[in-house]
């Protein structure tokens, strides 16, 4: 039986020698070296202590036990993997190998983690400007389309559930109760839960969003996004709020609080185009003038506040009451027929007294009512028309017979 060849002793020095080169060059750059066998297995491994655990201890052990990642998945050059130190503190690995000869590779990794963290918070920081630009953009867009800081804002909160996500997203503003809602969503109660969100303005006013009980808590990049939209939507909020104001003074009669004309003619226009039904009475006050001559503009003015209560008192929450100008007034009787709306309206213009002034008579209040349905397509102005004619038609019957 031939002898087994001991090895060379010159070789082995030579191949250890090298081996040590290796790893002290390796070290130089990276945070450990390793060379895995056939069966991907550790079966050398630098410095003496790896992430924290015993590299000696470590040998024979699968691959993943260390590097995270299986043997199969490394590639030549640069592949990343999250492992782990002793203490459960994670850590990501840019891994370099090469196979060798007889199987198994042998490779480096350096500790990136740093860079990673790095790169993740700019990754994050990216897709939340990307996610804020498109956001804002979009209320931009709106509020350009529609003239209407309230239509930016509810395009905004429509869409930010589905940035973050959440299952709803809305406005608040602090209150003796709690939270009153301003825009968006209704919300659930909000309480320290980490599937809920809060992020406050400097205004007061806060943007809420909530996931399901079994959705994963919000991260801080979606915080973030939420309190980078806080200002914005509460400033989107007060410009909603003061257009709205001067819309109204803009539709409203000062001294009776009827629409004014222009209001009235916008909001029956609109039931007119959706194929609206009704009746529209239009009257005008009679004596006015003798009534001002005599008694001064306070009187005036009380007889045109206290027809505009008597409209108002008529008035159901679809119809429409408004002052056109002057003594004259106008009230759409939604879904009425004539005979309804000539019951409804049978005592408008009887006469009477002023209830704040009643030394000026008892007949200090008296109109003229006319009263018109709507044809089948009929437009307002021709609507408005016919009823102004009618009350005229009225207004010389009254007449005539005070002249008898």
């Amino acid at each position: 039986m031939p002898a087994t060849p001991h090895p060379d002793p010159a070789l082995l020095t030579s191949l250890q020698d090298s081996r040590s080169r290796w790893r002290a060059l390796a070290l130089l750059e990276a945070t450990l070296v390793f060379e895995l066998d056939p069966g991907g297995r550790i079966s050398f491994l630098a410095p003496d202590e790896v992430l924290g655990q015993d590299s000696a201890a470590l040998l024979g052990q699968p691959a993943e036990a260390l590097l995270g990642i299986a043997p199969d998945c490394i590639e030549q050059r640069g592949v990343r993997a999250w492992a782990r130190w002793s203490d459960g503190t994670a850590c990501c690995l840019e891994i370099t190998a090469t196979p060798l000869p007889q199987g198994g590779l042998r490779g480096v990794a350096r500790d990136v983690t740093a860079a990673e963290r790095e790169a993740e918070i700019a990754a994050r920081a990216l897709r939340r400007a990307t996610t804020l630009g498109r956001l804002l953009r979009l209320g931009t867009r709106q509020r350009g389309a529609e003239a209407g800081a309230a239509s930016a804002l509810a395009a905004m909160l429509g869409a930010l559930p589905a940035a973050l996500p959440a299952l709803g997203v809305a406005l608040l503003r602090p209150c003796a109760e709690g939270w009153l809602t301003l825009a968006g969503s209704h919300p659930p109660n909000p309480a320290s839960d980490p599937r809920h969100a809060l992020a406050q303005s400097s205004m007061g006013i806060a943007l809420f969003a909530w996931r399901d009980a079994d959705a994963p808590p919000f991260e801080r990049e979606e915080h973030d996004l939420l309190a980078a939209l806080a200002m914005p939507a509460a400033a989107l909020e007060a410009e909603a709020t003061r257009q709205a104001t001067l819309d109204a003074a803009a539709r409203r009669d000062s001294l009776t609080g009827l629409l004014n004309r222009f209001g009235f003619e916008q909001s029956l226009t609109a039931r007119l185009a959706g194929r609206a039904t009704g009746c529209l009475v239009f009257t005008d006050l009679d004596g006015l003038k003798v009534l001002n001559d005599q008694h001064g503009h306070e009187a005036g003015d009380a007889a045109l506040r206290c027809m505009a209560n008597r409209l108002r008192a008529l008035a159901g929450p679809a119809d429409l009451a408004a002052r056109l100008g002057g003594d004259e007034f106008c009230l759409w009787l939604d879904g009425h027929t004539m005979p309804t709306a000539a019951a409804h309206v049978a005592t408008l213009g009887t006469p009477g007294p002023l209830p704040d002034l009643p030394q000026f008579g008892p007949a200090a209040l008296r109109a003229s009512v006319g009263l018109v349905d709507r044809r089948e397509g009929e437009a307002m102005a021709a609507l408005v028309a016919r009823a102004d004619a009618a009350m005229y038609v009225v207004k010389r019957r009254n007449r005539e017979a005070r002249a008898a």
